[in-house]
């Protein structure tokens, strides 16, 4: 259960610090006239990362969440984009000292990452979008092997009276036509036999058929 939770918990923690990355970014576009391809594309990736948690989000309080939940490919990769963000944000955020007071009392502001900079973020934020992808859809796809698995075994018919403990036929079992035909060959072998052993002895665990072979035989 704590794990359901810390996976929750993370992924709004990350949305939350996405939201952060693109204020920011939507801040140095309309402040910085330098690199504002690079302001944009950035806040770009921090809205379709966004985007991509807010899936998450939505499958971990749907009908199959908690088994979401519990994927520890998925929490890893939560985590790795929330360390990701959380250092990318810092860098946005303009410390004391870099907030420069023009004479008009306006604050300038200087976008502190250099093209190259961006390019490298750029690649981890990818690396992080596309890791909490592939994770969702291996669980995905093994929650369609599971289902499909139980549609099957619900379309496989059972023979009639041969459920475990079946109470219509707890009174007279026997053997089922084709089974155990070895062992009833070598205990009729025995019967015709006037030299055989006085007794024939069946031994084995309880339940496995003792009884429903000595029936079987006195019917026959």
């Amino acid at each position: 259960m704590a794990e359901a939770l810390g996976l929750a918990s993370s992924v709004i923690t990350v949305i939350d610090s996405s939201v952060k990355v693109a204020s920011w970014c939507s801040e140095y576009y309309a402040n910085v006239k330098n690199a504002r391809d690079d302001i944009e594309r950035l806040q770009r990736e921090a809205q379709g990362l966004k985007a991509t948690l807010e899936r998450v989000q939505s499958l971990c309080d749907g009908p199959n969440g908690v088994k979401l939940q519990e994927s520890q490919s998925l929490l890893e990769a939560v985590k790795d984009c929330k360390k990701q963000l959380d250092q990318l944000e810092t860098k946005l955020e303009p410390r004391t000292a870099k907030k420069l007071m023009s004479r008009y009392g306006m604050r300038i502001l200087r976008w502190p990452l250099r093209s190259k900079e961006v390019d490298g973020i750029m690649k981890k934020l990818g690396n992080c979008k596309g890791s909490i992808s592939f994770s969702l859809q291996v669980d995905q796809e093994v929650q369609i092997l599971d289902i499909h698995k139980k549609i099957v075994l619900e379309k496989l018919r059972s023979a009639d009276n041969a459920e475990f403990d079946s109470h219509n036929e707890e009174h007279n079992a026997r053997c089922y036509q084709g089974t155990r035909v070895e062992l009833l060959q070598q205990i009729d072998t025995w019967a015709s036999n006037r030299g055989s052993e006085r007794i024939f002895w069946l031994n084995g665990m309880a339940g496995t058929g003792k009884s429903t072979i000595s029936r079987t035989v006195a019917q026959t």
